[in-house]
């Protein structure tokens, strides 16, 4: 009993709390509008927003007594401000029509009224005090008019009394005519308007039917020849048509489409072929058209029975639902027949001589071709070997200042050595750098890792007898050491900066770290110390580290496909130098 009275008192708080969460919702609600299509609370609106707001609100009024236009056009700058209002209780159906130009501006409504309903009309962006701005006339069949030039006078409330418009007055069905109202603005002709309303009946589309084709001597615009004539076989011999209720026309190449042609009205049709092949009947939709339009072959390229059916298509204002009014719908019939006598465009002894001169000249155009694309790639290939071998050059020129560099700084060492009366640190630092200085003069361009790291230890076991630091020297075992070679010294110069510059100071706390690892297909060379670091976007007056640099540029000219990338870090609390070799594994 306990849990049954728990559980209804349950059921009363989830009703109280969802009651509690609708009344919240419905509280906010009211002060949420649509700024355009941004939901914005009123209370926290910008002037714009708050602008938009009371201006749709001012165009909705309207819409509500009736009015046709597009609110959407007028919230977001439009220059056209017409709206229609039908006269209701006629049984009148309204059909919105094409649209239309005006001069060179296009884009303008129009209206088919199957009835007798009269029409008012308003401009929903004109007040009072920009009437004067503008003018307006009301014509009915393009001939007579009704309404001279006039500038908008009246203005009427809305239903809910709320927004005043500018009323341009209420026009009376023009039995079997049409009416149509412009208005435009003196000062700015750009915003104009107009709208046309027809009261003609709806009628079936009148269609013409031709067949378009070329000749030998034209290649250009096809020739028209017409299915609703008998007998006329004087340019073309095609058309078989006998009488105007049998029009019949035989293939053959030289056809290339249907051009269908009808009056233009104020409303499109909805156009279908529908053909019967072997006694198969299928129903196409072409599209829609409002007058000529062309049938292309693909559609008609087997002999059979075909009809093409024009239905008018006419959608009620604001584009739905769309009415097709078959009873109205126009039908055209042909037969398209086998090809008799197959006409050629070349005779196959054309033919044989058009392809073999196609042949001789396709062969010479090919063999120039050839040969210009050799030569270019010859002479591209001489301009590569020419800037490889000067970039050759200028990077033995660049070794060539760094030796004497390398020698001139040992021998400094061996000479502070001496000075201090240390002869078995100067006799063992004299080894090292004989067996130092015939690798540094060799004049390799590409030494083994192996080698590379043997020729850094003798440097680091000279300066290790002078400042007493610790190294380091690794590489990653899946390194082929012996095998993978790279430009000789490339590391020297930055090893050497970081003991001159980075842990001379520190004595045996001094160290450095120097790694070779792969990643990927590149080979990573890196040299780490933990000296007091440097300013590495500076430019220093030694020559050692500008010659590196230089030195790395011209081997991104040799090794286009391989590039080195030199990568330099520095703080407080040492320096980290990284050149990568890209894909050179």
């Amino acid at each position: 009993m306990k849990k049954i009275t728990l559980f209804v008192i349950l059921i009363f708080l989830v009703k109280g709390l969802v009651a509690q969460h609708k009344a919240n919702i419905s509280v906010d609600n009211k002060y949420f509008e649509f700024a355009g299509n941004q939901r914005v609370d009123v209370r926290y609106a910008t002037p714009k927003q708050v602008a938009m707001i009371a201006h749709k609100k001012h165009l909705k009024s309207i819409s509500s007594d009736r009015f046709n236009f597009s609110i959407g056009e007028q919230l977001y700058g439009g220059l056209q401000g017409l709206a229609i209002r039908f006269q209701s209780n006629t049984r009148s159906k309204v059909y919105e029509g094409n649209k239309w130009y005006w001069g060179n501006w296009g884009n303008f409504g129009s209206f088919i009224i199957d009835g007798n309903a009269n029409v008012e009309f308003a401009d929903v962006r004109i007040t009072r005090e920009t009437a004067k701005n503008y003018r307006y006339h009301v014509i009915t069949n393009d001939s007579k008019e009704i309404k001279g030039w006039t500038i908008p006078s009246e203005f009427k409330k809305t239903s809910d009394d709320k927004v005043e418009f500018a009323y341009l007055g209420n026009y009376e069905c023009q039995r079997n005519g049409y009416l149509k109202i412009e208005i435009y603005n003196v000062n700015d002709y750009r915003e104009r308007d107009a709208i046309i309303v027809d009261w003609r009946p709806v009628l079936p589309a009148k269609l013409r039917l031709g067949v378009e084709y070329l000749t030998k001597k034209n290649s250009g615009d096809p020739f028209y020849a017409s299915l609703d004539k008998v007998g006329n076989k004087k340019y073309y011999n095609f058309v078989e048509t006998r009488s105007l209720d049998d029009q019949r026309f035989s293939l053959g190449d030289s056809l290339v489409r249907l051009n269908v042609s009808f009056g233009g009205f104020n409303y499109s049709y909805r156009a279908q072929l529908v053909r019967s092949i072997n006694g198969r009947t299928e129903t196409l939709d072409l599209g829609n058209y409002d007058r000529r339009f062309y049938i292309y072959k693909e559609f008609w390229k087997e002999p059979g029975e075909y009809e093409i059916i024009l239905t008018p298509k006419l959608p009620a204002p604001g584009g739905s639902p769309v009415s097709f009014i078959k009873e109205k719908a126009s039908s055209y019939k042909f037969t398209v027949l086998p090809e008799k006598n197959k006409t050629k465009l070349f005779s196959e002894k054309q033919l044989i001589i058009y392809g073999l001169i196609f042949c001789a000249i396709a062969g010479v155009i090919f063999g120039g071709a050839v040969t210009y694309i050799k030569k270019k790639e010859a002479k591209k290939l001489a301009l590569q070997y020419r800037d490889k071998e000067i970039a050759k050059l200028r990077l033995e020129s660049v070794r060539s200042q760094l030796n004497p560099h390398f020698l001139f700084n040992a021998l400094a060492g061996i000479q502070t050595l001496m000075n201090k009366n240390e002869t078995d640190n100067a006799n063992r630092y004299l080894v090292k750098f004989a067996r130092l200085t015939r690798n540094v003069l060799d004049h390799k361009e590409l030494i083994s890792l192996t080698s590379e790291k043997t020729l850094l230890d003798d440097y680091l076991q000279m300066e290790q007898l002078r400042f007493g630091f610790q190294y380091q020297i690794t590489a990653s075992p899946d390194l082929d050491a012996e095998n993978i070679e790279i430009p000789a010294m490339l590391l020297q110069p930055f090893v050497e900066n970081a003991v001159k510059h980075g842990i001379a100071e520190k004595g045996a706390d001094g160290r450095i770290e120097i790694d070779f690892t792969a990643q990927s297909a590149d080979l990573v060379l890196s040299i780490k110390d933990n000296g007091s670091g440097f300013n590495v976007s500076q430019d220093y007056e030694g020559l050692g580290l500008a010659l590196t640099k230089n030195r790395i540029s011209l081997l991104n000219s040799i090794y286009k496909a391989t590039p080195f990338v030199l990568d330099m870090k520095a703080d407080k609390d040492g320096t980290i130098i990284k050149i990568t070799l890209n894909q050179w594994l």
